[in-house]
């Protein structure tokens, strides 16, 4: 498998995955800095999770997913090797560069807050402490893998922008809507914001988890939301995976 992943990882050298893996998390992060500086932190997770983290992985997954496909996969398909393979080394470069972006926004949304906290005319009203921000990079990385496999099967079916439409699009509906009920773990597009009621107490709408704000409910904010969304979410990442592994290999008998 080790060599399945490194190939598929050099085929994007000279491709704009490494630009969009640093420069999103940068954009959000400025863009935060700019226009909400009082609320930074809490707008970059907000912004990132509801609308452009699904963006840039669907945009990565498209560069991923149609590498092969511009040619018709005749350069996978006539290769000795196993087809799930290559499916799961795609996979797992998603998975990589994902890591690589949650992880430089929790970097940037850190280092943007200390450095607000130490200007006193920039003293932002509404900070996450740093365990916080820590964790829910762990927790929004972890509860969005599924996008992965799920905007990989959607490339190799539609265009990028049709793929990113459906995918950007229902996915903010779903974020903003769903997660606010009972049920939220069974569309996974919901998990993520009810997830960051918990760890952040940010609501879907950007608001503060606070009594009296619109949407709020106690029941948002319960710890057990995470035992709940994480292994739910961890549930539709496999259930995309393999959907995607038996449809990629049953090409190669067709």
């Amino acid at each position: 498998m080790k060599h399945y992943f490194q190939a598929e990882q050099l085929k994007y050298r000279h491709t704009s995955v490494a630009a969009i893996t640093f420069g999103m998390p940068v954009f959000t992060a400025l863009l935060a800095f700019w226009l909400t500086s009082s609320y930074f932190s809490v707008d970059v997770y907000n912004w990132w999770y509801i609308g452009l983290y699904p963006a840039f992985l669907g945009i990565l997954c498209s560069i991923i997913g149609k590498k092969d496909k511009q040619k018709k996969n005749y350069t996978i398909w006539s290769l000795p090797c196993g087809m799930e393979q290559i499916w799961d080394a795609k996979i797992l470069v998603g998975i990589k560069m994902s890591a690589v972006a949650v992880a430089g926004l929790t970097l940037f949304s850190m280092m943007g807050q200390m450095l607000l906290e130490s200007v006193g005319n920039l003293k932002m009203r509404q900070a996450i402490p740093i365990p916080a921000q820590i964790l829910a990079g762990i927790v929004l990385w972890l509860t969005t893998l599924w996008e992965i496999p799920f905007c990989l099967l959607l490339a190799q079916k539609i265009s990028t922008f049709l793929m990113l439409v459906i995918h950007v699009g229902i996915y903010s509906i779903l974020s903003t809507s769903v997660s606010l009920k009972p049920w939220f773990a069974l569309f996974p597009g919901a998990i993520t914001s009810r997830l960051m009621c918990v760890v952040i107490k940010v609501m879907p709408n950007g608001l503060p988890f606070e009594p009296g704000q619109v949407t709020y409910s106690p029941e948002l904010g319960r710890v057990s939301g995470l035992l709940i969304g994480i292994p739910a979410a961890l549930l539709w990442f496999l259930v995309f995976w393999l959907a995607g592994r038996t449809w990629f290999r049953k090409q190669v008998a067709e």
